[in-house]
Formats: structure tokens, C-alpha cells, sequence
């Protein structure tokens, strides 16, 4: 019987030894627990150098990283550092614009805004206004949708030259504007084109009638002159239909909607004629 017990309460014995090995490891710095190799902490890069890392990442298109670095950047930047801090919060608005997509657009003009907010007279400051008009812009929907983050572009566009009349990007921002209007008024012409096709002449010549007077730069208004002489054709309105097709005549002569605006004006005169021989004979 004891030479059977034996083995057993040798292997308690050895578990025992076991535990209080590990046990005792547990106390040891973590440096005497792997051998004696102790993994130091990297020192963190200057704050500059970090800046300039990502300003890298960004020219090579690599925004998301670049951003990130960024982002990690500023908690260690001091809140009164007017040189560094600057830099990075409209680095950080770029990488988003640059990024593109709806919802990048949105976060790049709440972060140009915000650099506006801060940093008003920074030579950088004429910049973020253009890019605020420049971020509604890009979020702006298709001509054939709501236009209020056009209306909404449009006027940060003039606040450039409003705000920094000495700017450099004053000349791009009126030709924003110009882009802009010619946004609304492809909006204003698509509106007329449903009462027109709905045969609703009337208000059809008022939404074009408004396009020629309030967007005169327009680029498609050859297509308004035909569509508004067309619908005053339709409501027997033959001189003014003439009147707007003699601007068509001068303006593209050689263009599309001018044989066809001659043809409605021959094909008009000649159910006129018809008519007139039609009562005479009644």
C-alpha cells in the first residue's frame, strides 16, 4: 500500500514546487521576467516633424494617413501657437476636401470654417473662404434638384472679394459665380421645359423670360430663345416669338435651334395663311 502511495504524493510535492515558482516570477520587474530584455519606449517626434511627415503623405495623395497624423498632432501643439496650429487645422480641412465625397465635403468646410472662426486675418484665411464656397459648391445637387447649396456657394464666393478685396482668388471666385449661375438657370430652364411639355405656355414664358434677365451669361441660352419663342408661337404671340427668334438668328446663326426656330416661324405663317383662306371662304 505505501509503495503505491508513494508516486502520488510525489507529484503533489512537484505541483507545489511549481506554483510557488510562478508565483515568485509574478514579483519579478518585468525586465528579469523575459530574460532581461526591457523594450524602451520610442521618444515621440517633434511636432514639426510629424507635420511635415504627413504634409508628405498628403502630396502623395495618401489623405486618410495624413489626416490621421494630423489629428494625433494637435493635442500636442499649444493652444497659443499661433505658427504650428494654424498649419495643421487647414491641413487637416485639405486632406478632407482633397479626399472628395459628400461627406468629406461636409467635413472639410466645417473645418475651413472653423480655422475663419480662429484665424480671420492669417495669410491663409482668403484661401479657407474660397474653399468654403468651394466645398458647398461640390455638395451642391444636379441642376434638375433643390439648388440651395448653390444660392449658399454664391455667397460665400463674394464674401472673397468682400472680405479680402486685395485676394488673389478673386478671380476665381467670379468665375465660380458665373458657374453658379449657370446652374440656376439650367435649374430655371428645366422647370420650364415640364409646364412646356405639359403644354402650361404661360408659365413656361415666365420661367424663361426670368432666366434671360437674371443669368444674361448663361450658357445654353440659344435653347431658352427657341423654347420662349416656341411657347409664345403656341399662344399666337407671332411678334414677340419674333422678336426673341431675331436674337437666336444673331447670336447662332448657324446653329441648330435657329433652323428649327425658321421652321416653326414658316410652318406658323403657313397655318396662318391657311386659316385666313379658311374664314374668307366661310
Amino acid at each position: 500500500m505505501r509503495a503505491r502511495a508513494f508516486p502520488a504524493a510525489r507529484r503533489g510535492g512537484a505541483a507545489s514546487i511549481l506554483l510557488v515558482a510562478c508565483a515568485a516570477l509574478a514579483f519579478l520587474p518585468a525586465g528579469c521576467a523575459s530574460g532581461g530584455k526591457h523594450k524602451k519606449t520610442e521618444p515621440a517626434l517633434p511636432p514639426a516633424q510629424v507635420y511635415q511627415t504627413a504634409m508628405e503623405k498628403m502630396a502623395k495623395k495618401r489623405y486618410y494617413t495624413a489626416r490621421g497624423l494630423l489629428q494625433g498632432l494637435l493635442p500636442r501643439v499649444p493652444p497659443d501657437d499661433r505658427d504650428l496650429l494654424p498649419k495643421i487645422q487647414i491641413a487637416i480641412a485639405d486632406s478632407f476636401f482633397k479626399e472628395r465625397g459628400q461627406l468629406n465635403y461636409g467635413e472639410a468646410l466645417n473645418s475651413y470654417r472653423t480655422f475663419l472662426t480662429y484665424y480671420p486675418n492669417h495669410p491663409e484665411a482668403e484661401r479657407a473662404q474660397y474653399m468654403v464656397g468651394m466645398s458647398l459648391f461640390q455638395q451642391a445637387l444636379s441642376p434638375d434638384r433643390d439648388q440651395a447649396l448653390t444660392n449658399q456657394a454664391i455667397g460665400e464666393f463674394k464674401k472673397v472679394e468682400t472680405i479680402y478685396p486685395t485676394s488673389t482668388f478673386i478671380p476665381e471666385a467670379n468665375r465660380k459665380i458665373v458657374e453658379c449661375h449657370d446652374r440656376l438657370a439650367e435649374h430655371e430652364r428645366l422647370v420650364g421645359h415640364f409646364y412646356q411639355k405639359r403644354k402650361r405656355y404661360n408659365a413656361a414664358i415666365d420661367r424663361y423670360r426670368s432666366i434671360l434677365d437674371k443669368y444674361p451669361q448663361y450658357t445654353k441660352a440659344d435653347l431658352v430663345l427657341f423654347d420662349l419663342g416656341s411657347c409664345l408661337l403656341k399662344v399666337g404671340n407671332r411678334p414677340e416669338a419674333e422678336e426673341f427668334f431675331g436674337k437666336l438668328f444673331q447670336d447662332k446663326p448657324a446653329g441648330k435651334p435657329t433652323a428649327r426656330a425658321r421652321k416653326l416661324l414658316a410652318e406658323f405663317d403657313r397655318e396662318q395663311r391657311k386659316q385666313a383662306r379658311k374664314d374668307h371662304k366661310g
